[in-house]
């Protein structure tokens, strides 16, 4: 009998591996092919770079040649902006040609946002037969556009959901590590990242620190030894950035379009420190990262100068949290209102009528709005579970 158990249990996991060997297989194949049909997106920036380390990932000249030179036209070139400690998670793409990194991105991408999103919906003592895990990645207006043009943010999400875990856990070393990986885009995390580093001073989680900053000194040493020259270029890269003129599709890009005066685009970051100098201050003794700390990721996003609607899929650990501890109509009305944005936009709906991504610069405020009303409503008596509490002192 017990032979037989045994066997059952490995023809299950030999049947399960090969469906999961043959979807992503078939999910590969199909992204492939996508990738040769799509315009050229987001993701040649990462691969060019992965490409050219040992020259200059940032220089214009060197990756419009190298994009034309691999049947790539666009102009401008999509040339690196992260800097250069992020590079070094980039760097497999190198292997492939264009086509096959892109698929390969979709791979991860698809794997980090099941994998991620299952992990947190467990850890907030969720069902676990619920659904939601399974088709939430897939119906996330954000995770949608992150797929159609291979961001790099899922690799902030992957190092925020390994932070999450590991801080609430008390693995520090492993907390610490995986915010190198936030670190590869601080300017939609900021307030993140700022509550971060007041937690572990008031928390005393030196370990966390000290993990964080050999993660990123080893990065950094890393990508110096392939290219010594690496910190000049980014330098460089940075000065053309600080005098682009654009509006970007978020609360402070609205400011500058209806005012025309860039500078008024900094308010809403500037406004998030004191928010977030408030919010710390009053949760501080009973600071617990999958409540309070997902609702500063949220508002990071929200506040964020620089930020396109693909790093929305930074609100997902927050509106995970809402779904799973909330039962309230207000919630759901403004969740799916700002969904329907998504809806409009990725179907060309927006750009029919002459809008281009500046039409998403309402939808960060929809998933504010929606997880505000989430917690009025757990506030209220309506939630389904009590708040969650940390799990380390």
């Amino acid at each position: 009998m017990a032979t037989g158990i045994i066997a059952d249990s490995w023809l299950k996991k030999i049947v399960a591996g090969l469906l999961i060997i043959c979807g992503s297989s078939l999910l590969f194949i199909a992204s492939f092919m996508a990738a040769g049909a799509l315009p050229v997106q987001d993701l040649a920036q990462y691969w060019s770079a992965a490409h050219l380390v040992r020259l200059n990932p940032y220089s214009y000249q060197l990756v419009a040649h190298f994009q034309h030179s691999n049947g790539i036209f666009v102009d401008p070139p999509l040339v690196l902006k992260n800097p250069p400690w992020a590079i070094p998670f980039i760097l497999p793409l190198g292997v492939f040609s264009y086509r096959a990194a892109f698929a390969a991105w979709t791979l991860f991408t698809i794997s980090v946002l099941m994998i991620g999103t299952r992990a947190v919906w467990l850890e907030l003592n969720a069902p676990a037969s619920s659904l939601v895990p399974l088709l939430f990645p897939f119906l996330f207006g954000p995770a949608i556009v992150q797929l159609l043009l291979g961001q790099c943010t899922i690799l902030v999400l992957l190092g925020i959901v390994a932070f999450l875990i590991a801080a609430e856990k008390g693995r520090d070393w492993t907390a610490g590590a995986a915010l190198v990986l936030v670190l590869g885009k601080p300017h939609v995390a900021l307030l993140f990242l700022l509550v971060a580093a007041l937690w572990i001073v008031r928390q005393r989680r030196w370990r966390i620190l000290a993990s964080g900053c050999l993660a990123l000194i080893a990065t950094s040493l890393f990508v110096e030894f392939l290219n010594p020259h690496i910190w000049s270029q980014f330098v460089a890269r940075m000065t053309l950035v600080a005098h682009e003129g654009e509006a970007y599709p978020n609360l402070g890009g609205m400011l500058y379009l209806v005012s025309r005066i860039h500078s008024l685009a900094l308010i809403p970051q500037l406004l998030g420190f004191a928010w977030v100098a408030f919010y710390w201050r009053k949760h501080r003794n009973n600071w617990n990262w999958w409540e309070q700390g997902t609702m500063v990721l949220l508002c990071s996003v929200f506040c964020s100068y620089y930020s396109y609607p693909y790093d929305e899929i930074l609100a997902l650990p927050a509106l995970l949290f809402a779904i799973a501890h909330t039962s309230g109509r207000a919630f759901w009305t403004a969740f799916l209102i700002t969904e329907l944005g998504y809806v409009v936009y990725v179907s060309n709906g927006a750009g029919y009528f002459g809008f281009g991504y500046m039409f998403l610069s309402w939808t960060a405020s929809g998933w504010l709005v929606a997880c505000i009303l989430a917690q009025r409503s757990r506030l209220y008596g309506a939630d389904r579970h009590e708040p969650l509490r940390s799990d380390v002192n």
